[in-house]
């Protein structure tokens, strides 16, 4: 197992994941493309978009209390591959300087995404990304995934059926998950929300986690003891299902020996056990 990268390569190596994908111009447009996509498939999704938006949604997303609306009922097929597209309408100073800056929600969603898909961590599959030019911030952007399989489970759903386990069976998937919450943040990827972003797949006698939607994932925010902290609890505990104290020390062991950090054990059992002291998720 290689030793992670500092903080600082990490961050730089986050930054330089901004520019995944070829940038191809459309008119005023531009479309960034996930590295495994083909031009024949970007041609035929152009195509198939300008249809889809110009006859199943409605002119006009903008609005002040929208943001961003993942388009759940919208969803169509080219070439056997089933994609669900996001529409991205934060269009205010602040946001709008950000994507001139190539920080876009958006952009570092589809960016992250591709750099996990080239890091084999189980990711939704970013196909492309439509924006407005770099001097026209204010325009929609759509992001276009391959959608999740019926078979994927929500996590927080997910956490409800752990009731009806084993405790064999849960000590193995807390094992699991503090390995693939390690490899996550091993790779400098931290969000305050990852633990409402993960499918669950089954798989025979065990999972598939996939790992989606960064949009609250910045390059620079790199994993420092507050931030392990608060991804170890937020993993381990949630009103739908609190961890045992055993079951944390089980992911925590699993989660340490992947990232390596043998000396965060003791600020990580603490942090649980003071939590579970105080109530666990039923005092937040």
């Amino acid at each position: 197992m290689s030793r992670p990268d500092s903080p600082a390569i990490t961050t730089l190596k986050n930054m330089a994941a901004l520019f995944n994908g070829k940038t191809l111009a459309d008119n005023t447009n531009v479309w960034r493309v996930a590295p495994q996509i083909s031009d024949s498939f970007i041609e035929k999704l152009k195509v198939k978009w300008a249809e889809v938006r110009a006859t199943a949604l409605p002119k006009e997303f903008h609005s002040k209390n929208k943001k961003r609306e993942a388009l759940s009922d919208i969803s169509f097929i080219i070439d056997g591959i089933e994609i669900f597209p996001k529409i991205y309408t934060r269009n205010d100073y602040k946001h709008a300087l950000l994507h001139s800056f190539f920080f876009s929600e958006a952009r570092r969603n589809f960016s992250t995404m591709c750099y996990l898909m080239q890091n084999n961590i189980p990711t939704t599959e970013p196909l492309a990304l439509l924006s407005g030019n770099r001097l026209h911030p204010g325009t929609e952007t759509v992001l276009f995934t391959r959608k999740l399989e019926e078979t994927d489970i929500y996590f927080y759903d997910f956490r409800d059926m752990l009731h009806g386990l084993t405790q064999e069976k849960r000590n193995a998937f807390f094992i699991l998950f503090g390995q693939k919450m390690a490899e996550l943040h091993n790779l400098g990827i931290y969000t305050e929300d990852t633990d409402k972003n993960i499918s669950v797949r089954p798989k025979g006698e065990t999972y598939n986690l996939h790992f989606y939607d960064f949009d609250n994932f910045y390059p620079w925010r790199f994993m420092n003891l507050k931030r392990s902290k608060h991804g170890v609890l937020h993993s381990l505990f949630c009103p739908r299902y609190d961890a045992s104290l055993e079951e944390s020390e089980i992911f925590i062991e699993s989660y340490l020996i992947v990232r390596q950090r043998p000396d965060l054990k003791e600020a990580l059992r603490k942090s649980v056990t003071d939590f579970i002291a105080a109530g666990g998720s039923k005092n937040k």
